[in-house]
């Protein structure tokens, strides 16, 4: 009845999926959970082999680190069920009914739960991330916890020409949303529980920005749907993007000494985003 996938590296994903598992038991339903570590050689993967004693739990680590959209098509494709519930390694459910008030839900072709951060605030450099979480994660529909059907998923699938970080779910959304199918958003909470130095979220984050660029130009993604293309835009329309690289390659260092403190601001990085994506554009 329900297949909860989740794509792993580097993780300890042993209480994620006990919880999930307790739940799932709980309501008597058929259900699996799969779990891929994307050949991370983690020193977690001794303990969430664990997980393989679990009843309808499978634990499996990957040869080979494929990315992050063909290891989701991977687990969907061998999913033994027509619902699939898809979770992230670094979140949480917040409710004690999370599957069941998914499950309410099974007549959709695909249902998104929404993320939310964690209660306590993180100290620096943690507190970046935890904020991005609070003030834009919860804004946007991402990969982290949704529930779709199987037959709707083998025809609408992640690019696996994205091997790297960032924007695979923007492409998957988008995609669903030209093929004319619904997405139903609900109040069913998965708390994003991830511990991530600013300047590694800075390098992840210009990895991404190089993938917006790259699905931009290969027609793989509407110009619409990156509101920071939309800013690009028009600060190219007023003549402004030379001004934008002057003070970003001038505030640089200040914005990642920002990141990294008590009191970073997420105005700040909006404009690194601006800043790196009009840098990228400048070396085409």
């Amino acid at each position: 009845m329900l297949s909860i996938l989740i794509p792993c590296y580097n993780y300890d994903i042993l209480p994620l999926v006990s919880e999930l598992h307790q739940q799932a038991k709980a309501i008597a339903i058929k259900f699996e959970i799969l779990i891929y570590d994307d050949a991370s050689n983690s020193k977690f993967n001794k303990t969430n082999a664990s997980i393989n004693n679990l009843e309808g739990c499978c634990f499996k680590i990957l040869s080979n680190n494929i990315g992050r959209s063909k290891i989701r098509n991977l687990l969907g494709n061998d999913a033994s069920y027509e619902n699939l519930l898809f979770m992230d390694a670094d979140t949480f459910p917040q409710q004690k009914n999370f599957i069941k008030n998914y499950l309410s839900h099974e007549n959709e072709k695909v249902v998104y739960g929404g993320i939310t951060n964690e209660v306590e605030v993180p100290e620096k450099p943690y507190k970046l991330r935890w904020l991005y979480t609070k003030k834009r994660e919860t804004q946007s529909i991402c990969s982290s916890n949704f529930l779709i059907k199987k037959s709707v998923f083998q025809l609408n699938q992640f690019d696996e020409t994205l091997t790297t970080y960032g924007y695979e779910d923007v492409v998957f959304f988008a995609g669903l949303k030209e093929n004319d199918i619904k997405i139903k958003t609900i109040q069913n909470w998965a708390i994003h529980r991830c511990q991530e130095t600013a300047d590694n979220y800075i390098s992840k984050l210009e990895t991404g920005l190089q993938n917006l660029l790259y699905l931009i130009e290969g027609n793989k993604l509407a110009q619409d749907e990156s509101k920071l293309h939309k800013f690009y835009v028009l600060a190219q329309k007023f003549g402004m993007v030379p001004v934008v690289l002057l003070l970003f390659k001038t505030l640089k260092k200040g914005l990642i000494k920002n990141f990294n403190s008590s009191h970073p601001y997420i105005i700040l990085l909006d404009f690194y985003k601006l800043g790196y994506f009009c840098l990228l554009k400048t070396k085409k």
